[in-house]
């Protein structure tokens, strides 16, 4: 399965990048630790595609895959996109932030087309306009979302509620975009596509929580995203706790003491439990499909991945 959506990405790119350099760079960006092209990438926002198909439908059609590119390219360039925002752009790379943007805005409609090419294949017609523009609602989002980040890190302060608004926005979105999209090639049923469309938005939600969990873990050290004072969820309840014990200013003094104040603050915890949250709805609604498709077992599998790599760290942790 892997093997074909990356076949199917890299014909993508290679039919519409015409100019030898920019597809040449497009395509080295995506051999990139976690994009579609290197060895260890799961490529979950595509696969998801393609298993929400085979749910429905069973093995997926040229159509299916073709989408599920479709979906992995919309993936690829937000990570860029995230990237610059960020200011992560790594030096090695050789590009400078306004030439990933080239790349992320090309990637970004490469991704775009084959999904217009996908609902073509398929002979969705009206089904298919309909499609493309619940994708591109799901976009948007995402990148409210993503405007939503860089507007809370300008903020003094932030809620919980407000940083997990954000955060589903940001990654939900694209886990709806995902699930959503697999099953409106597979089915006209309004109420499926809802459930896959729900399922996506916390599945992808609880995937970034434990993302988010980890980069704090790791600011520990680095304090990148601490002395950005970036919103993500478990620094948020952080920043928070600091405020309500009077020991904001000192708790940059070190690593060490900051190690010792993130685990006091229960930031850890409570980020684990709302991400637990939002896994269990996404299993509750997986549960609500049986029976509406084919089968989801191999859907439950895919869930099973996921968790076995995110509680490998939060026994670490």
């Amino acid at each position: 399965m892997l093997h074909r959506l990356r076949t199917e990405v890299r014909k993508v790119v290679e039919r519409y990048c015409d100019e030898p350099i920019h597809r040449g760079e497009i395509l080295r960006a995506l051999r990139r630790g976690g994009f579609a092209f290197h060895p260890q990438a799961a490529c979950r926002a595509g696969v998801l595609t393609l298993q929400v198909h085979r749910a429905i439908a069973g093995l997926p059609s040229s159509a299916a895959i073709r989408a599920a590119a479709a979906v992995e390219l919309l993936m690829e360039a937000a990570f860029i996109f995230d990237h610059v925002a960020d200011q992560e752009v790594v030096l090695q790379h050789g590009l400078s932030p306004a030439e990933e943007l080239g790349l992320a805005i090309a990637i970004l409609n490469c991704g775009l087309a084959a999904a217009c090419e996908a609902t073509h294949w398929e002979g969705r017609g009206a089904d298919g306009h309909q499609s493309l523009l619940h994708l591109l609602r799901s976009c948007i989002s995402a990148c409210t979302g993503q405007f939503l980040d860089a507007y809370l890190e300008r903020r003094d302060s932030a809620t919980a509620e407000e940083a997990l608004a954000m955060t589903s926005l940001k990654a939900g979105s694209l886990g709806k975009l995902a699930a959503e999209f697999g099953a409106r090639m597979a089915t006209d049923d309004a109420e499926t596509i809802r459930l896959f469309g729900e399922f996506g938005i916390n599945l992808f939600t609880y995937l970034q929580l434990i993302d988010d969990l980890r980069d704090a873990c790791a600011t520990r050290i680095a304090q990148t995203d601490l002395t950005r004072r970036k919103k993500t969820l478990p620094l948020v309840f952080f920043y928070n706790a600091m405020l309500q014990s009077n020991n904001d200013n000192e708790a940059g003094n070190s690593s060490t003491r900051l190690e010792e104040e993130f685990e006091a603050s229960g930031a850890g915890v409570f980020c684990t439990i709302a991400a637990e949250a939002f896994l269990n709805r996404a299993k509750s609604t997986l549960a609500d499909l049986r029976g509406r498709v084919r089968e989801v077992k191999c859907l439950e599998e895919f869930i099973e991945a996921l968790v076995l790599n995110a509680e490998g760290f939060l026994t670490l942790s």
